[in-house]
C-alpha cells in the first residue's frame, strides 16, 4: 500500500442526519444511516463529506462511561445519536436559542473537524459550543437522561466560545443566509429545480479538535440552535447534518 492510500484510509468520516422542525412536532428524532437519501431528489452528501463506515471516530447523542485517566471507556453502551430529540422549539416562548449536547469519541484518532450541513426553511442559525460533563446540576446547565436502566441524567455546561469555522456556500438575500449554486452539483447532480430553502448551506471548523492518539478519547459538545426571530410555528421541516471528518 503506498503512502497515498495509507493517508486515505486514516481519514475516517462520520456523518449524522437529523430533521427540525418547530414545536407543534413533538419530537423529531435523528436518523442513524451512515448513506443517507434526503430532499426531493433523493441525492445525498457524500461528494462533501464523504462517509465510510469509521471504526474510531463517532457521534453520540450524550454520556458514555469513560476513564479520562487511563483514556479507556468503561463499558460498551453508549447513547446513540439516535437519542438526540429536538422536541421543544416553541418560537412562541421567545427564546434566543435552544441547546443539545452530542459528543464524538473514538480511538487513535489526532483530530477532527467538525461539519454542519443544514437547508434554510426556518433560518436557524447554529452554534457548536465545547462542553463538560457533570453528574451534578448547576445553573444554565443542559441536561440529558440517558437510556438505560436505571436511566442517570448528567449535566452538560457549555466551556468558552462557540467554535470558529466558515460558510463555504453562503449568500445574503434580504435580511435571509441562503446558499449560493456554487456546491450544488455535490448535492444536486445536474438536477436544477430546487427551492432556495432547499440548497443546503455547508459550514465546517476552521480548526481541528483534538482526539488521542494513544487509546479512547470524548469530546462532548452543545449545539445551540438559535431561533433569530426569523421563523414561524406553520414553517417546513429543516434537515441538519453533523459530521466529523478525522484529520
Amino acid at each position: 500500500m503506498g503512502q497515498h492510500d495509507k493517508l486515505k484510509t486514516k481519514r475516517k468520516t462520520v456523518c449524522k442526519v437529523l430533521s427540525l422542525a418547530p414545536a407543534f412536532l413533538a419530537s423529531v428524532v435523528i436518523l442513524t444511516t451512515l448513506a443517507f437519501a434526503w430532499l426531493a431528489m433523493r441525492r445525498n452528501l457524500l461528494s462533501y463529506a464523504p462517509v465510510a463506515s469509521p471504526e474510531l471516530l463517532f457521534i453520540g447523542a450524550g454520556h458514555r462511561e469513560f476513564d479520562a485517566v487511563n483514556h479507556k471507556f468503561t463499558d460498551n453502551h453508549f447513547e446513540d445519536i439516535r437519542y438526540l430529540y429536538f422536541n421543544g422549539i416553541d418560537v412562541d416562548e421567545e427564546k434566543e436559542y435552544y441547546d443539545y449536547v452530542f459528543c464524538v469519541y473514538g480511538n487513535m484518532v489526532a483530530g477532527y473537524k467538525l461539519q454542519l450541513a443544514y437547508t434554510t426553511n426556518n433560518q436557524f442559525s447554529y452554534e457548536i459550543i465545547p462542553a463538560t460533563e457533570s453528574a451534578v446540576a448547576s445553573v444554565g446547565a443542559t441536561a440529558y437522561t440517558t437510556h438505560t436502566d436505571p436511566p442517570a441524567t448528567y449535566y452538560y455546561t457549555a466551556t468558552g466560545s462557540p467554535l470558529a469555522g466558515r460558510f463555504l456556500n453562503a449568500r445574503t438575500v434580504g435580511t435571509e443566509t441562503v446558499a449560493d449554486a456554487s456546491l450544488h452539483t455535490d448535492t444536486y447532480g445536474d438536477y436544477s429545480n430546487v427551492h432556495k430553502y432547499g440548497e443546503p448551506l455547508y459550514w465546517q471548523t476552521t480548526g481541528v479538535e483534538p482526539g488521542y492518539t494513544q487509546g479512547d478519547f470524548i469530546n462532548y459538545y452543545i449545539l445551540r440552535v438559535r431561533v433569530n426571530d426569523k421563523v414561524l410555528n406553520d414553517r417546513e421541516t429543516d434537515v441538519i447534518c453533523i459530521a466529523a471528518k478525522s484529520f
